[in-house]
């Protein structure tokens, strides 16, 4: 278990709770959302600005490829994906993913989002669904500058995270279900720890209206969306064509 708030975000210890997690993170996550977790990630991506079909970009904190289908409905057949995530066991998942649905143009990348190789000026799009939680405030102003430093001039880019609700009476309800309903059904598949530590992220993180915020700062132009009374968040845009 963690020490102290500066330890859960140690990208070592991210990664080693995903790949713990791994085994169980697809199903336990659908059961436990009730499936609004798919629902949350494809608004996000429809939520993309206008894209060319032959665009290529990052799916940053990937997963398994759970977005993947819905981004590639928006590049078509002729786009480029490129999955990024930190974790060695959500990565091996992810390629079965491939071989099992035969979804074209993915190279997927163990890396570390944050502490990146990726060229300067060579993303037309930039989506991440449900991973910028586990990111403490001075990494999201670091993940806010590398989405702007790789987005080439007219990029866009869409981002979705489970949020502390709006409603004080959905707050509670929701938030009491997350760190207290939710490890249970962990518990049942196998992992407890790593699904009470998702709930210990979420009551950090709040919401990301502060990532809006340091998007903005970056000079991108960003929207901020509630999903369901914001049980979600989400940010999307484009880079101006003349920063």
């Amino acid at each position: 278990m963690h020490k102290n708030n500066a330890d859960i975000y140690d990208p070592q210890f991210v990664k080693g709770m995903f790949d713990r997690m791994s085994k169980t993170y697809g199903l336990t996550n659908y059961i436990a959302s009730f499936g609004f977790t798919d629902r949350w990630r494809r608004q996000c991506i429809n939520d993309l600005p206008f894209i060319e079909p032959d665009a290529v970009g990052f799916d940053m904190m990937s997963g398994m490829g759970e977005s993947w289908g819905e981004i590639q409905k928006r590049i078509g057949a002729n786009g480029q994906i490129t999955a990024l995530d930190i974790s060695d066991e959500m990565n091996r998942k992810g390629k079965k993913h491939l071989k099992r649905f035969k979804l074209k143009n993915i190279k997927q990348r163990k890396l570390n989002v944050l502490q990146n190789d990726i060229p300067s000026i060579s993303a037309d799009f930039i989506v991440s669904t449900f991973g910028i939680k586990t990111f403490n405030l001075g990494q999201q102003k670091i993940f806010a500058k590398e989405i702007n430093r790789i987005l080439k001039p007219g990029g866009v880019f869409a981002l979705i995270e489970i949020s502390e609700p709006n409603s004080i009476v959905l707050k509670w309800s929701f938030m009491f279900y997350i760190k207290m309903i939710i490890p249970l059904i962990g518990r049942l598949l196998g992992n407890l720890e790593g699904y009470q530590m998702l709930g210990k992220y979420c009551e950090e993180f709040k919401s990301l209206r502060i990532f809006h915020g340091y998007l903005r700062e970056e000079g991108l132009n960003a929207t901020f969306k509630n999903y369901f009374g914001g049980c979600a968040t989400g940010v999307y845009g484009t880079k101006s064509e003349n920063p």
